[in-house]
């Protein structure tokens, strides 16, 4: 089946003059013309067009996606099955940040004043864990989440800003990371992170690794290098294979 090009852009939801502005960036030329001279379009045409307008949706720029739509020339479920994958993973992104401003603004209902610094934290680390963690990563977190249930998790991130202070302070009094109340303190820490993560040393490593190499998230919760040295020196040992980085302060 042919289509003209008011076809097709109709039936894309496009306009025609995208799709001339498509064929003039040679990303998609009608196969063939009409006797009347008008460009028509076939299955291999549609199949090309849908090609890239699933790059297009997945942020790449229209200079980018011409070699890409050169280099290969995939079946047509194999097309729709990419699409579907990157469609899927845009959705989980939004859902988590839907979930994130969700639990912010259900903090703001109870105290107003924190919402400014609630929010940007929150912006810094979806941030962030984008940059550290891949899609396995966060499914993973996902699903921990979910065991854990709402009320679990709402209690458990807000009582991680309480706990940062308490022991920011033990350091700043000079206390003996090896002392008793720091050692209890540090145990929490722990507890809550394995919490978060299921006690996944892989998971966990990434959270040190972005802790340590972003220093706007240090800045915005506290969790600082000597902060979390000062944790380390409580532990057995004061082992540094101890991941001692919270896994969310939001």
């Amino acid at each position: 089946m042919e289509y003209t090009v008011g076809d097709l852009a109709k039936r894309c939801g496009l306009t025609v003059r995208a799709l001339h502005h498509y064929e003039k960036l040679e990303l998609l030329r009608p196969s063939g013309r009409s006797e009347s001279g008008y460009r028509l379009y076939n299955e291999a045409d549609v199949l090309r067009l849908h090609r890239l307008l699933a790059y297009r949706h997945s942020g790449l720029a229209l200079k980018d996606i011409g070699p890409l739509l050169d280099a290969e020339n995939p079946p047509l479920l194999e097309v729709l099955q990419s699409h579907i994958a990157q469609v899927q993973s845009q959705l989980r992104r939004q859902q988590r940040l839907l979930a994130a401003l969700q639990r912010v603004a259900d903090r703001a209902a109870q105290n107003e004043d924190s919402l400014t610094e609630d929010l940007l934290v929150t912006m810094s680390l979806m941030r962030s864990y984008e940059k550290y963690f891949n899609e396995d990563d966060l499914q993973r977190l996902d699903g921990r989440r979910a065991e854990l249930g709402d009320a679990q998790v709402r209690a458990s991130e807000e009582e991680w800003p309480a706990l940062i202070q308490a022991v920011r302070l033990e350091m700043e009094r000079g206390t003996d990371p090896k002392s008793a109340r720091v050692q209890t303190l540090a145990a929490r820490w722990q507890a809550l992170l394995a919490q978060f993560t299921g006690d996944d040393s892989q998971v966990k490593a990434k959270f040190q690794t972005m802790w340590a190499n972003e220093p706007g998230l240090q800045r915005d919760t506290g969790v600082t290098p000597d902060l979390i040295g000062f944790l380390r020196a409580s532990l057995t040992g004061g082992n540094a294979s101890h991941n001692t980085t919270p896994s969310s302060h939001d």
